[in-house]
């Protein structure tokens, strides 16, 4: 081939080459700057995932530093290389220095709901955790129909997280078809979400703590009453973090921090002034509706709030999840966060002096004990009232207690 020809060639792949690197650039600056505009819009108001942060730090410095070299290979120009560095050591600093901060001031406090190994209390699932119940033959769920059962024989459950591990290990022993049974009627969310499905119809027995006084207003509302029957006992608890002195809060004082008249550690007992931190829950939640039961006539003041980003790009304000800070205070359920958080960074506190133990529920000299219960709307099936039977009797019970929770008293009267 003629030399002119290879020039040429060379000519025409060094021009092609030049235009990649232009497209790819453009395409860059295009991509990060879409990114840096999400992230300059989320940063005001804490609405994006940090890691996105990251990502986009990293574009940002491995550009400019894509920039840097082409610098020096083609333009040699020391305006430039100086602009470059002066931009990487930027996006080092402000990439690095972000990273850190919300290390400091948030990542290194676990979020308390995001420690919960949820397999370790999935029914028929092997090596989980639940207990393992035998049931006396008059428990005995009754099915008809080639299959077992038919649509409707099967009662379908939902329950509060924290009472799981209960009902999960009582369906795995009574339930036929392990996971066709798992997977459309044994299931467990938060208490504002189990009362409205039961409310709808779209559950026969639901395991929870006595409805709110807006559940209960949507019910009679509906034309409905609700059928409680007492099963267990637990404590409601308030926790701190491992590292503050404080091991006791009376009641009159933990109403005084909820309704905003407490603000620092120091006048509850401790030695140096640190603003309390009282995280709540979401409106409706089992344990929300705890505190506001104890509460009473106490207004709560308001709660923390975080925003985030919802469907279709639009900020939702709610109500911030808890995080395990010095000053932080958080409430739930003794079981809940001893036996399935199992977090030793946070302590239990003692209400008027009395400790949250399974012996000072029992003898009631612990003054936030719950009641759980089941709850039904309408005629119980046979095999709902079975279910029921079967939790108050001496088995049930046992797995009750087995569980980790405390039986119920012969005659816990509706919350």
């Amino acid at each position: 081939m003629p030399e002119e020809n290879l020039s040429s060639l060379r000519k025409a792949g060094k021009t092609i080459l030049e235009l990649v690197k232009v497209l790819l650039m453009l395409a860059y600056i295009i991509a990060l700057g879409f990114f840096w505009l999400f992230a300059v819009i989320g940063i005001p108001f804490y609405t994006a995932h940090r890691l996105f942060y990251f990502i986009v730090m990293n574009m940002l410095f491995f550009g400019l530093l894509g920039l840097f070299v082409y610098a020096v290979e083609k333009q040699k120009k020391k305006k430039i290389l100086r602009v470059s560095c002066g931009l990487i050591a930027a996006s080092l600093v402000i990439g690095g220095g972000f990273r850190a901060y919300t290390w400091w001031t948030v990542d290194r406090y676990p979020v308390m709901t995001q420690q919960v190994n949820w397999r370790d209390y999935t029914p028929f699932e092997g090596g989980n955790k639940l207990v393992k119940v035998e049931i006396p033959a008059e428990y005995s769920l009754v099915f008809s129909g080639e299959s077992g059962y038919k649509a409707n024989e099967l009662p379908r459950l939902n329950g509060a997280y924290a009472l799981y591990p209960i009902y999960a290990a009582m369906a795995q022993g009574m339930y036929p078809d392990a996971t066709a049974a798992h997977s459309r009627y044994v299931t467990t969310d938060g208490s504002d979400v189990i009362y409205k499905e039961l409310l709808k119809g779209e559950r026969d027995l639901i395991f929870a703590l006595a409805p709110s006084k807006k559940q209960a207003e949507e019910a009679e509302a509906a034309g409905v009453k609700y059928e409680l029957t007492p099963f267990c006992m637990d404590a409601f608890v308030f926790f701190i973090n491992a590292e503050n002195p404080v091991d006791n809060l009376t009641t009159e004082q933990i109403r005084g921090i909820y309704s905003g008249k407490i603000t620092d550690w120091k006048e509850v007992g401790a030695p140096q002034s640190t603003k309390i931190i009282p995280f709540q829950r979401n409106e409706g939640s089992g344990s929300q509706t705890t505190l506001q039961k104890f509460m009473g006539d106490t207004p709560i003041m308001p709660p923390l709030k975080e925003d985030r980003l919802g469907g279709m790009g639009e900020i939702i304000n709610d109500t911030a999840n808890y995080r395990n800070y010095r000053a932080a205070l958080g409430f739930s359920f003794r079981y809940y966060s001893t036996e399935m958080l199992r977090n030793n960074q946070i302590k239990l506190l003692s209400v008027d002096g009395v400790a949250p133990t399974v012996e000072n529920i029992r003898n009631g000299s612990y003054p936030l004990v719950t009641t759980a219960y089941m709850v039904t709307k309408g005629p119980r099936s046979e095999n709902v009232r079975k279910i029921v039977d079967f939790m108050l009797s001496p088995e049930g019970q046992k797995l009750v207690e087995e569980t980790g929770y405390v039986p119920v008293a012969p005659a816990a009267p509706a919350e």
